[in-house]
């Protein structure tokens, strides 16, 4: 009998593929001298690889959270995600151990909540998750970019590595290790190409409880920060502990355990494809590939940017884009637009999915004015004669700058607004501030932890 195929593939190949494979296991174990106990040890590899793949997506939605909890000040959410006996070390802060602690370092840099003034974008980025064989812990790295500004004061630039680690307690993945190694930090107005901060120093008003754990120096000394893992191309891969295989004693326990694992893995492949959808959107945007985004969306689905009120259905999403620019014209302009940090949650039938992103826009028009902007997108997909399709595009811009001011100086103006040439279809579904005004973007989901 053939063994069934790595996962890795399947996610790959398609749903389809790994059904096929999976029912001709059954076929050829029917038709041959073929030990069952083999075919079970088969499946509960797959179950294995199965449940490590799903920890991969839930560590990635729980990091994801903790960057958007820690932009706004949301201090106890934010630490809610930790084990009890977690440790936290930002850059040159030292050590603080316990869930306790970290609330009270977290609490340590600001008031909680959105505050007047303040732009403290946390950007989560390039996650390279590795689930232990067993699937209880992990550990993932990740870029830190960061936009912070205090308005009339300061504003800044910031970089760093983050090499963390999680752990699986009473069915849920938590943070039990947070440690961000800080890379390079300047002031906005300089740049790095003139000014580098050094890295931050423990407190005085709340020591640590240990010292820092590495020294090193931020740019322009060099540090590399060690990798978690070891190269993929040359070391041995890690493949996930299978659970023993008493459960699958007959041929229906087989049947029954692949038919959930169908399930489990197309719910993966529906993440993959939102994620794939959302990033496609993108670059549609960027180079005004407008009857292209349109097609994207569902027949009835409908666009909100910068309040300008909701745009329904698919005629009225592409007149709403041509609010942006002309279809394909592009030359002497810029228009990068970028989404990242997504937090995903497939419905249990897998026919819908609601997502949490960020955007990065840099704009702007050669010899003129450069621009840039940030938001957050809170938008629904479904999924339509098997096809995944954008439903509900609803961005809430944090700020829009330009490049000369950037946040320090930057005035409060309005988002743009309902236009009059090209007016809605209804009024925009919620009023939101961009920065130096606070606002915090409603969450579709709960604490993954608390449930709060």
């Amino acid at each position: 009998m053939k063994p069934l195929p790595q996962l890795k593939i399947m996610r790959k190949i398609g749903r389809g593929a790994l059904l096929a494979s999976c029912m001709s296991a059954l076929v050829l174990a029917a038709d041959m001298p073929m030990p069952l106990q083999q075919l079970a040890q088969q499946v509960a590899q797959l179950q294995a690889e199965v449940v490590n793949l799903e920890a991969e997506n839930e560590i990635e939605n729980l990091q994801g959270i903790f960057g958007f909890y820690f932009d706004k000040n949301e201090w106890q959410q934010a630490a809610d995600l930790f084990t009890d006996d977690a440790t936290l070390e930002w850059g040159g802060s030292g050590v603080y151990a316990g869930k306790a602690r970290i609330l009270a370092y977290l609490k340590s840099l600001g008031a909680k909540g959105p505050q007047e003034g303040l732009l403290n974008e946390q950007m989560q980025l390039q996650p390279i998750v590795s689930v232990a064989a067993d699937g209880q812990s992990a550990k993932a790295r990740w870029h830190l970019f960061s936009q912070e500004a205090v308005h009339g004061i300061n504003h800044f630039w910031g970089t760093g590595v983050y090499e963390n680690e999680y752990r699986f307690e009473n069915g849920v993945w938590k943070l039990s290790k947070l440690k961000l190694y800080s890379t390079m930090k300047t002031p906005y107005q300089d740049g790095w190409g003139v000014t580098a901060l050094p890295r931050s120093k423990a407190s005085t008003t709340l020591p640590p409880d240990q010292p820092p754990t590495t020294d090193y120096k931020n740019y322009p000394s060099v540090f590399v920060a060690p990798f978690h893992y070891s190269n993929p191309a040359i070391a041995e891969p890690l493949h996930a502990q299978p659970a023993a295989a008493a459960n699958l004693t007959d041929m229906a326990a087989v049947t029954e355990a692949l038919a959930s694992l169908e399930k489990r893995i197309g719910l993966l492949q529906d993440a993959d494809a939102v994620e794939r959808l959302h990033t496609i959107y993108g670059y549609y945007l960027a180079h005004n590939k407008w009857d292209e985004l349109t097609g994207i969306f569902t027949s009835d689905g409908t666009i909100e940017i910068a309040l300008r009120g909701v745009y329904k259905g698919r005629e009225s999403v592409r007149r709403n884009l041509n609010l942006y620019g002309v279809q394909d014209e592009l030359k002497g302009t810029l228009h990068n637009h970028m989404q990242y940090q997504p937090v995903i949650h497939i419905a249990p039938d897998g026919q819908s999915a609601l997502m949490r992103s960020r955007a990065f826009s840099l704009m702007g028009n050669y010899g003129g004015t450069g621009r840039f902007m940030g938001g957050t997108y809170e938008n629904l997909f479904v999924k339509r004669d098997g096809v995944w399709q954008l439903h509900l595009d609803h961005q809430l811009n944090t700020y829009f700058a330009t490049y000369d001011v950037g946040w320090k100086d930057l005035q409060w103006i309005a988002a743009p607004g309902i236009s009059q040439t090209n007016p809605p279809d209804a009024p925009p579904s919620m009023q939101f501030e961009m920065y130096p005004r606070p606002f915090l973007p409603p969450y579709h989901y709960k604490n993954p932890v608390t449930g709060k």
